[in-house]
């Protein structure tokens, strides 16, 4: 019976390391918390009972498994993450805690039986192992790299007509085709309202969230930028959102809507996201940011063509 406590400390222990995230003792997009904290699920059951592991594969498998479903199902349930979060931790959870359980079955096979103890008690250091990645990590930089991500659409009206929409983005709820993120909780552009005398713009989604932004470029008709205040939007609701931006993992340079004249009656509109990342795991930043903000402007250009071509009827 003791070999099931393995999936009870392996959920109070990765959802310890989540708590000190909150506290800022250990940061939420980096080595420490994405690949660590998921080392040591992997292994912890071993500490209670190797002989059961090294005799069954199938339990090396279903133990990581079942201890990372349930902690980031907890996790969501105490709103220390939202859908978006979890979509995002799951797959290291997963992979990383699976096959560092293999390993160890693996590794203890080979070991004789009486050293089975041995494996255990003089690897409990291993533990805490995730707090000391997570300080050094605090005193690295963290690699910066910028992209670009663009969407085009073409819209059956005068360019005149399409630039007096973005600006102020009208109510886009009923003409938004939900995407794969859309269900796995990543949210839907809902309008945007811009205020002349400040050059305020806020932009309001699905989830609740309000971002600030100006604009920082105008060529009428031709070119319209903006820039995000972070410290003026609302994030507190999406906990995805304050981890991107509150934290600067994610740093929008500018956000670009172009128009291009096709004729009289056509205009072709972009729309250019230019950002940077700044993580210490940078390939998994980059797949992610990358699909998000893609799906983000398909969604946001066609709908905004939709609406536009609907009216002018």
């Amino acid at each position: 019976m003791k070999q099931y406590y393995g999936i009870l400390f392996a959920v109070i222990y990765a959802m310890s390391f989540r708590i000190l995230v909150e506290f800022g003792i250990l940061e939420f997009n980096s080595i420490g918390y994405l690949i660590a904290v998921p080392v040591i699920m992997g292994y912890l059951p071993f500490l209670l009972d190797p002989r059961v592991f090294a005799n069954s594969c199938l339990k090396a498998v279903l133990f990581p498994l079942i201890s990372s479903f349930l902690f980031l199902y907890l996790a969501f349930k105490a709103r220390l993450e939202d859908l978006g979060c979890l979509i995002i931790l799951l797959p290291p959870y997963l992979l990383v805690s699976i096959l560092i359980s293999l390993a160890f079955r693996y590794f203890i096979r080979l070991k004789m039986e009486s050293d089975y103890n041995k494996v255990t008690k003089n690897s409990l250091f291993i533990i805490i192992i995730p707090i000391i990645i997570g300080n050094i990590e605090k005193y690295v930089e963290k690699k910066e790299s910028a992209f670009q991500v663009l969407q085009t659409v073409n819209i059956n009206v005068p360019s005149e007509v399409v630039w007096n929409n973005l600006s102020s983005v009208p109510e886009l709820t009923n003409y938004i085709d939900n995407s794969v993120y859309s269900y796995l909780g990543f949210p839907n552009p809902v309008r945007s309202e811009y205020n002349a005398k400040t050059n305020t713009r806020l932009g309001y989604f699905d989830n609740g969230v309000v971002l600030n932004e100006k604009i920082i470029e105008l060529d009428k008709f031709k070119k319209m930028s903006f820039a995000i205040n972070v410290e003026k939007s609302k994030l507190d609701c999406s906990q995805t959102f304050k981890h991107v931006l509150k934290n600067k993992n994610l740093v929008f340079s500018s956000i670009t809507y172009k128009l291009e004249k096709i004729n009289a009656s056509k205009t072709k509109l972009t729309l250019v996201c230019d950002y940077k990342i700044r993580t210490n795991v940078p390939l998994y930043g980059e797949f992610w940011s990358k699909n998000i903000i893609s799906d983000f402007e398909s969604k946001l250009l066609n709908a905004l063509k939709k609406n536009i071509e609907f009216k002018e009827k």
